[in-house]
């Protein structure tokens, strides 16, 4: 075995174990270059060992599973009275002259169609909201401005990501996010299908002063692809009844907090 396999097969034992690698901890851990280790990350991504993204690479079992695992026509119907009932108290974080973005998924298109309704009624104003769900444009734009980002258009999620996406968000601070999730556990943190989806966030999320996290009870027995951000105490969870109570109280050991509404 070569040199460079050698040290591919190095990197992918450590992936496995951590999910996901940024470039600083690669270079420290095998003490190579910068440029090093980016050509052992272009190698491992041609092979389809690893997908490369914002910040770092991750490990891929299956690259091909990707983009096939979410659908929202499918998803919109499930869980709908949790999903709602999360968006209804959620809407009520909002406050005037919050500077928002909202990312896509069902649970968050609850949520903007409760917040659409406050607007409507006057109940919150002055807001400053960004999105990259179509859904959500479409909801809010009657009532209030809306920065729709660009990106590459994706079906089955209804909304854009992608580099156009990464860059729009890469000068603007929010001061609250709401965020959509595919699963999250409260020891591996949040949980994406896909590397877009996980780049977009945890940009967003970099950028966010307190980050909601609109999670109905099932995400919490699923498991996902990427694990794109370990839940910090800026991070707040905001989940239905029907969450495990053993769930809630790992969270509350682990200085997680955690809205059961």
């Amino acid at each position: 075995m070569g040199k460079v396999s050698s040290r591919e097969n190095e990197i992918l034992e450590v992936l496995k174990k951590r999910h996901k690698l940024s470039m600083t901890e690669i270079i420290t851990l095998f003490d190579i270059s910068d440029s090093t280790a980016r050509r052992l990350c272009v190698s491992l991504e041609k092979k389809e060992k690893i997908i490369r993204g914002f910040g770092g690479i991750y490990y891929s079992p299956d690259v091909t599973s990707l983009k096939t695992e979410y659908s929202y026509e499918i998803l919109e119907g499930e869980n709908a009275a949790e999903k709602s009932q999360i968006g209804a108290f959620a809407s009520e974080l909002v406050e005037d002259g919050d500077i928002i973005f909202i990312s896509g998924g069902t649970t968050v298109a609850q949520f903007s169609r409760h917040l659409a309704a406050r607007i409507q009624q006057g109940l919150v104003k002055k807001l400053l909201i960004t999105t990259n769900s179509v859904i959500n444009a479409e909801t809010l734009a009657p009532f209030t401005k809306v920065l729709l980002i660009g990106g590459e258009y994706r079906p089955q999620r209804r909304d854009v990501a992608g580099f156009l996406s990464e860059r729009t968000i890469a000068g603007v601070h929010f001061n609250k996010c709401f965020l959509g999730i595919d699963a999250i556990d409260v020891d591996a943190g949040l949980m994406v299908f896909d590397v877009e989806t996980g780049n977009l966030d945890e940009l967003v999320s970099a950028r966010t002063d307190t980050k909601y996290i609109l999670a109905d009870s099932q995400k919490f027995k699923k498991k996902s692809f990427i694990s794109y951000s370990k839940i910090t105490p800026s991070h707040v969870i905001v989940t239905d009844k029907k969450v495990d109570p053993e769930i809630v109280r790992q969270g509350s050991l682990n200085h997680i907090k955690i809205l059961v509404v």
